[in-house]
């Protein structure tokens, strides 16, 4: 198809998981030839997701794409290629080791994201059981919690259930207050990041760097940890499976589709200057 030949965005903020690609975790066919389409629109594409920096630069280059890419739920945006790193934000070593002590106390797995990968326990379940095999793009490396707090981590993450998950939700988003941003990330995983490291600020470091307003920024997501970033775009679409949450947050959701190729659908008809669902 041709695109519009006033396509107004610059800059458009894909997440992977769900968004990007489907239950399966790869990249389809339709969804990678819309997003060229995006970018012979002169609109240039950066992946946003709460994953780590190298799975993401796994799927950036499945997809062909050079550019930053905004990881670990906006605490890092860094260029693959060059190493550039143009936004960080941390969760300090105090906070890190305090919420270290938390999520043990409370019966959760705790782990925390660093630059060389996730780091657990070896007794963790993501050490013994090789969950990370399940993806093929992430590392877990098994190492001392309480010495790797001290490097100020990318982001802690607790892994349990689905009802303690969301029960410590609001219990620490009220205790924590401005001091941290917490997000359910799945069903069995409540992450923390620095208050100031979600994907509408990495995102937002990126169109800085490129001179590119907010206006002219489109976002595509889905779940909790997109809200920030499809609040914050210019035009924010939420997948048609999004949560409530998501589809608040959007300016507009995009139609029913395959799951697989939800996002062509609706890059397509931003594209065509048709107007998504709300």
């Amino acid at each position: 198809m041709l695109a519009r030949p006033d396509f107004p965005y610059r800059l458009a903020a894909i997440d992977i998981d769900d968004t990007l690609v489907g239950p399966d975790k790869q990249v389809s066919r339709e969804n990678r030839a819309a997003i060229d389409r995006l970018q012979a629109a002169g609109c240039r594409v950066v992946l946003a997701s709460g994953r780590e920096h190298h799975s993401m630069a796994i799927y950036q280059q499945r997809l062909g794409l050079d550019d930053f890419v905004v990881a670990n739920q906006g605490a890092l945006v860094m260029h693959p290629s060059t190493g550039e790193q143009i936004w960080r934000r941390p969760v300090t070593p105090a906070l890190a080791a305090r919420l270290l002590e938390r999520g043990r106390a409370e019966g959760f797995d705790v782990l925390l994201a660093t630059d060389e990968g996730f780091v657990a326990s070896p007794t963790s379940p993501w050490v013994v059981h090789n969950f990370a095999e399940r993806d093929g793009t992430l590392r877990v490396h098994a190492r001392d919690l309480d010495d790797e707090v001290t490097r100020a981590p990318l982001k802690v993450l607790w892994y349990g259930q689905t009802a303690d998950v969301h029960a410590f939700s609001r219990l620490m988003t009220t205790e924590l207050g401005a001091s941290a941003e917490v997000v359910i990330t799945t069903e069995h995983l409540l992450e923390f990041n620095a208050p100031d490291a979600t994907k509408a600020t990495g995102v937002a470091a990126v169109a800085r760097h490129y001179g590119i307003a907010q206006s002219e920024v489109l976002a595509f997501g889905d779940s909790h940890n997109d809200v920030p970033m499809l609040r914050w775009a210019g035009l924010g679409v939420a997948m048609p499976h999004a949560l409530a949450e998501a589809h608040a947050a959007a300016d507009l959701s995009a139609p029913e589709a395959d799951p697989n190729c939800a996002l062509a659908v609706a890059i397509d008809l931003l594209l065509a200057g048709d107007t998504v669902s709300r």
